[in-house]
């Protein structure tokens, strides 16, 4: 019996023995794995190394922009009035104005914009100007008859006038796409905004009567004396008589504006657009002023549309 149990317990040891040998191949590195879990050397050597995904390069996004402008009015016209006998310039071009503004990309083509016009006073009236008036009375003549007095005057007046219209715009531009890689951007723009008009003026006026015209109302004769020359003509009434009047006068008003741009832009760095172009403006604000006058019926210029034929240059900075 004592051999059996020696037997058996034998037998049980081998049993396990054999049964843990497996596992001893399978012996433990650390608390990470196994010997058999990393495989050959070769299989080390040639296992994939894992590449971190590429970061995207950052891109750039247009939204706000600032821009400033040097401008050149080549030719203008005006829509002016006159009375009174004066002439008055409605042509005025040549000169140069500035112009600033801000504005937002909507989307890649499409952009909106305000900008306010800085523009110089441009002449209406200037110098000396001469031309004739006719004063009408009523009198009596040498017979006792009523009679009709037209007394014509010489008149010189030196007439000095400017006007300045200063406006702003919301504006709307397309640009153009253009191929990858191109610079330049080609554009078109219209805008609606207000014009703001200032008149000044500045006349001294001399009157001369050279000659006077009797109308007899109950005959109908009509006798002529002529004072030119500082000398009576035979029979005349006595002195024709002379006059002056002047002052300085202002006057403003605020009227609609319109403008049509078209133009091309080329970056000459990222975010920094060199920009020219041609504009058509025009300004609706209405005025005028009437000069004293000698005879109470004063010279009159009324101004009211203008339109500006115009070149502009700048540049357009890009805001983050």
């Amino acid at each position: 019996m004592k051999h059996i149990a020696q037997s058996l317990g034998l037998g049980l040891a081998i049993l396990a023995a054999t049964s843990a040998s497996p596992r001893a191949a399978d012996w433990a590195v650390g608390s990470g794995g196994v010997i058999k879990d990393f495989g050959s050397i070769k299989d080390y050597r040639n296992a994939a190394v894992p590449v971190p995904a590429p970061t995207p390069a950052p891109s750039y996004n247009k939204d706000w922009y600032v821009r400033g402008d040097l401008g050149y009015t080549f030719a203008t016209s005006a829509d002016i009035s006159v009375s009174g006998g004066i002439n008055a310039r409605d042509d005025e071009a040549g000169f140069l104005f500035g112009s600033i503004g801000a504005g937002r990309y909507i989307t890649p083509s499409l952009r909106a914009e305000m900008s306010f016009d800085f523009r110089p006073k441009s002449t209406v009236t200037k110098g000396v100007q001469s031309f004739d008036r006719n004063l009408v009375t009523t009198g009596v003549n040498g017979l006792g008859n009523a009679s009709t007095d037209t007394y014509s005057f010489h008149v010189a007046q030196t007439d000095t006038s400017g006007v300045a219209d200063q406006n702003a715009f919301l504006s709307l531009y397309y640009d153009f796409a253009q191929s990858p890689g191109s610079r330049f951007k080609p554009y078109i723009g219209a805008g609606i905004g207000l014009d703001s008009r200032r008149y000044k003026r500045k006349t001294s006026q001399d009157a001369e009567c050279f000659n006077l015209s009797r109308r007899d109302q109950v005959t109908g004769v009509v006798t002529n004396f002529d004072y030119s020359g500082g000398a009576l003509s035979l029979g005349s009434p006595g002195a024709c008589g002379s006059g002056s009047a002047g002052g300085n006068q202002y006057v403003s008003d605020l009227g609609f504006a319109a403008a049509v741009m078209l133009g091309v832009g080329y970056e000459v760095s990222p975010g920094i657009t060199f920009d020219t172009g041609y504009r058509a403006v025009w300004q609706g604000a209405s005025l005028g002023l009437t000069a004293p006058s000698f005879d109470g019926i004063g010279t009159e210029v009324h101004i009211s549309s203008r339109i500006d034929h115009e070149i502009r240059t700048g540049v357009r900075f890009d805001l983050q």
